[in-house]
């Protein structure tokens, strides 16, 4: 065909045909290759940006939604079809023309009517060629091949993933480039299964090692600071020595000169950020996973897995905006579109020279059934098996000794292969060492320097003195939980309603349903009925806290107050109190915190020898250092959640919960009327003036107050210090009870042994 070319042919063609053309012409000729998306965004319109966050504006919509209807305009002509869906979108199409966002290429237009248009190696759906209809145009397909794969059936995907990753291990070993092996119709129900059998092969999947930019901490940081502005946001990202990532942002941020909207341009740029990949550096050779109807295949060797009806051809329901029922006569109905489907499959797996199609029966939730299009094709199936007398890969072969092994004890059933495998390898079998075996300090420097911010808190240090391991976990090796919870997001909605609250007057039920926007809440019916309780409970929370302050002489408040202490070693310890009440008398500061709480227990100091439940003594600590030479009046938490509960009971649990300072002087500065408080649980004088003996069990002097802050500062250094000497052992606290895996989220981890707990004291001799 390269040959046969003339001068102003345009070549309609996909994208893997075009860089092939363009990489085979060894002669000047003018000529043009585009796909056909190209050609029908220069033949008819395009949109851009600018397009995208108008109707992301005018209809209150998100990007996908918005994308959707610029996708949908190419459609509908301008007339009145009197149905809903199409006449919106005729009137988006008019206004969108009337404010110049749409964008024609008159040039193209013209220039076309002088060129031979050669469809290539592409095959035209019903409304393509409707677009086409006034044009002159020759399909060219070459590769019509009759290629036969080999099509083998397997049990359960395990098996098949496993037979797959021999072959590619066999063909590697033999010499074959792994840029020539390809993976193709692999979806998302073997995503998991491929990534964790192919890694025992050290095989690397190019579909597994793509990151988005804002998933990255470069990425997720300029994102973050974009609400202060662009360029403060790409200062903030300066120092990161992260060239590739640094220059991607860039180029984003320059589409958007014209933005001259933050909150436009935050909308448009994390469309942008989730959506621009970097390739893991850590990998090079990876498998490459293709399409196989558009690829352009030569000599490579080609897997395709999940060879089952309903997967391949893929079943294509009637999902699309424009529906069956309203669709205009030249649009593919969803009947016309499963027949070129299946057409489209069988022609493309003709043209593939040296295919394997693999197909599994069952997986662990299903049961599966072939193809249909092996009868199609009159194919002959193979029924799969994995040679164990070749050796690939030392850890597959284990497991699967082991779990032959599984077998034959506990069922009596002797597999073919545990004699073979058996006799090769010799494993510890039903033996296991749950202890931490060590970090060395060097590899844990090296962590903790990968890290951008290490960093301890009254959380982590809490975690590490009710359990090293806990800490080990979370912090060293990074593991999170990705549960999403809506009681979290609830807690948030509080805490921002009540930081909002002490700094202006706000509409609180317009202000929440603000904040769940800002931060793209989607909500379910129940989350949404849990809201309106919410709105209604801070309403009533605003104004028994409001009552409350007006018995304090202490008119100075920090909400969410950040406070950061230098310890060693670019490590520093750092916190977040939700409030502070103070104001400074004669150069003293006096003080009260006081931290939120969906849920209260009586706080406690029986564990302040162990490290353990000191949250309250941890923003002392941190407070003593942000303010100048201050006392405090009293450390509490307060109870924000008033679920059904009565008007008497709601206020009642209101009143704040800790210790107090005995000093009367400077109790009253916080509470003047504490000898009948209705701000502080639990305080009762006598009628000498004196606290009474259980108020005396919640109160604290200020010599005890300094103790306390002291004790805490050495908790801290020592945990440090215990961290930095890599002491990450098993060791769960124990009282009478378990506190040391209390809310862990990785207790199936360890394996923990009763020889495990670690028994500490209760009894606190100073308080």
């Amino acid at each position: 065909m390269l040959d046969q070319l003339k001068n102003d042919t345009l070549i309609i063609c996909t994208k893997q045909y075009k860089d092939q053309i363009l990489k085979n012409i060894n002669k000047l000729i003018n000529i043009k290759i585009i796909t056909m998306d190209e050609f029908i965004k220069s033949y008819y319109f395009d949109y851009d940006e600018k397009s995208i966050i108008y109707l992301i504006n005018k209809y209150n919509i998100n990007y996908e939604i918005a994308l959707e209807y610029l996708n949908n305009l190419i459609y509908v002509e301008d007339k009145v079809y009197n149905n809903e869906k199409l006449d919106f979108l005729v009137n988006i199409k008019k206004e969108l023309i009337n404010n110049n966002l749409l964008i024609f290429d008159t040039k193209f237009k013209k220039d076309i009517k002088n060129k031979d248009i050669i469809i290539y190696e592409y095959s035209l759906n019903k409304f393509e060629k409707y677009l086409l209809k006034d044009l002159e145009y020759k399909v060219i397909n070459i590769n019509k091949n009759n290629y036969i794969p080999k099509v083998y059936e397997f049990d359960t995907i395990e098996e098949e993933v496993e037979f797959v990753a021999r072959n590619i291990s066999y063909l590697i070993n033999n010499g074959v480039d792994v840029n020539n092996i390809k993976l193709t119709n692999l979806s998302d129900d073997y995503i998991n299964i491929v990534n964790k059998i192919f890694n025992f092969y050290n095989l690397k999947i190019d579909k597994f090692h793509k990151i988005s930019i804002i998933s990255t901490v470069i990425g997720n940081k300029f994102y973050i600071n974009l609400d202060k502005g662009i360029k403060e946001a790409i200062e903030s990202i300066s120092c990161y020595d992260t060239t590739d990532i640094y220059n991607k942002i860039i180029n984003i941020c320059n589409k958007y000169v014209w933005c001259n909207s933050i909150e436009d341009l935050k909308k448009l740029i994390e469309h942008d950020l989730k959506n621009t990949y970097i390739k893991d550096d850590k990998y090079t050779d990876m498998i490459e996973v293709v399409d196989y109807k558009s690829y352009n295949f030569n000599d490579e060797e080609v897997f395709m897995l999940g060879f089952n009806q309903s997967i391949i051809p893929k079943f294509i329901k009637d999902e699309d905006y424009i529906t069956d029922d309203i669709k205009p006569i030249y649009m593919d109905t969803t009947i016309e579109k499963n027949k070129k489907e299946r057409i489209d499959v069988i022609n493309s797996i003709k043209n593939i020279k040296n295919l394997i199609i693999t197909y599994k029966l069952k997986t662990s939730f299903s049961v599966y059934y072939p193809s249909s299009i092996i009868d199609d094709l009159n194919l002959k199936v193979i029924k799969g098996n994995i040679d164990y007398t070749k050796s690939y890969s030392k850890i597959s072969d284990y497991i699967t000794l082991t779990n032959c092994l599984d077998e034959l004890i506990k069922f009596g059933t002797i597999d073919d292969k545990l004699k073979l495998l058996n006799s090769n390898y010799n494993i510890p079998y039903n033996t296991y060492s749950h202890e931490f075996t060590g970090l060395s300090k060097e590899k844990l420097n090296n962590i903790i320097k990968n890290q951008n911010s290490f960093n301890l808190s009254y959380t982590s240090m809490d975690n590490y003195n009710r359990c090293a391991f806990r800490f080990y976990v979370e912090k060293i090796l990074g593991l999170k939980s990705t549960i999403d919870s809506f009681g979290i997001t609830l807690g948030n909605i509080y805490h921002y309603i009540l930081e909002k609250i002490v700094k202006e007057d706000i509409d609180i039920e317009q202000t929440v349903y603000e904040y769940i926007d800002k931060e793209n809440l989607s909500l379910t019916n129940s989350n949404k009925f849990f809201i309106k309780r919410v709105i209604e409970n801070l309403k009533y929370l605003v104004k028994v806290l409001k009552h409350q302050e007006s018995f304090s002489k202490l008119k100075k408040c920090d909400t969410e107050k950040f406070i950061k202490i230098p310890l060693k070693d670019n490590i520093s310890f750092v916190g977040f109190i939700d409030k502070v009440v103070y104001d400074t008398i004669n150069d003293i500061t006096i003080a009260s915190i006081i931290d939120y709480k969906t849920y209260v227990k009586k706080p406690s100091l029986k564990y302040i020898d162990s490290g353990i439940g000191l949250q309250l003594p941890v923003y002392m600590y941190l407070s003593s250092y942000a303010y100048k030479n201050i006392h405090f009046a009293g450390f509490y938490l307060q109870n924000i959640t008033l679920d059904n509960k009565s008007n008497e009971e709601k206020e009642k649990s209101l009143r704040l919960i800790g210790f107090t300072n005995t000093d009367k002087e400077i109790l009253e500065k916080f509470d003047y009327n504490y000898m009948d408080s209705s701000v502080i649980d639990g305080i009762k004088v006598n009628k000498d003036g004196s606290f009474s003996s259980n108020s005396l069990k919640q109160m604290l002097n200020e010599n005890e107050i300094k103790e306390i802050i002291e004790i805490t500062k050495h908790k801290i250094d020592d945990t440090l210090n215990n961290i930095l000497d890599s002491k990450f052992e098993i060791n769960p606290k124990f009282d009478k009870e378990n506190i040391g895996c209390d809310f862990c989220k990785y207790r199936d981890l360890c394996f923990k042994k009763e020889y495990d707990y670690v028994n500490i004291k209760s009894e606190v001799s100073s308080f």
